[in-house]
């Protein structure tokens, strides 16, 4: 059953027993269930321009997605690009119980502006609609267009599902 008060909960209002346990059943599941993944090594992609994966593939994480069916995927990286006018793009997919493909709606990017530029850069994504249960997701990479290479750095993904 998913998380819930009353609508109209005023001041004077009776808060029982049942409200509490409500807040607190949905606050545990909340900061129990959240999953975070880091790698650090320095990994890159070279005329690509599909998402892939990087050779460290420790960069994901399963949580068990609630009746809310949303979660905050949260993702960042320093992402470095060898060559003036570049375009790095870091995105998750999504398996398991519920399964998307990597693609730009869910991205962070960066664009050099000089040779060998680097930023460090990172998003949050409320991901609605899913389905209940164990969902696995995926950080993948790629470039804009092709000649270039991009660089990703310190790594990071997590996610909280909600109730």
């Amino acid at each position: 059953m998913p998380f819930s008060l009353p609508a109209n909960f005023n001041p004077g209002d009776s808060y029982t027993n049942t409200h509490a346990n409500n807040v607190a059943a949905a606050i545990n599941a909340i900061v129990n269930n959240m999953a975070s993944a880091y790698v650090a090594a320095s990994e890159g992609v070279t005329n690509t321009t599909t998402y892939t994966d990087l050779t460290t593939t420790t960069d994901q994480v399963t949580v068990t997605i609630g009746q809310s069916g949303a979660a905050i995927v949260f993702i960042s990286s320093q992402t470095t690009i060898n060559q003036a006018g570049g375009i790095g793009l870091m995105a998750f997919a999504i398996s398991g119980a519920n399964t998307q493909a990597a693609t730009d709606t869910y991205a962070i990017g960066y664009q050099a502006y000089t040779t060998g530029a680097s930023n460090f850069s990172g998003s949050p994504f409320v991901v609605p609609g899913l389905s209940p249960g164990s969902t696995t997701f995926k950080l993948k990479y790629r470039n804009f267009a092709s000649g270039y290479t991009s660089t990703f750095t310190n790594r990071r993904i997590a996610v909280i599902p909600f109730p």
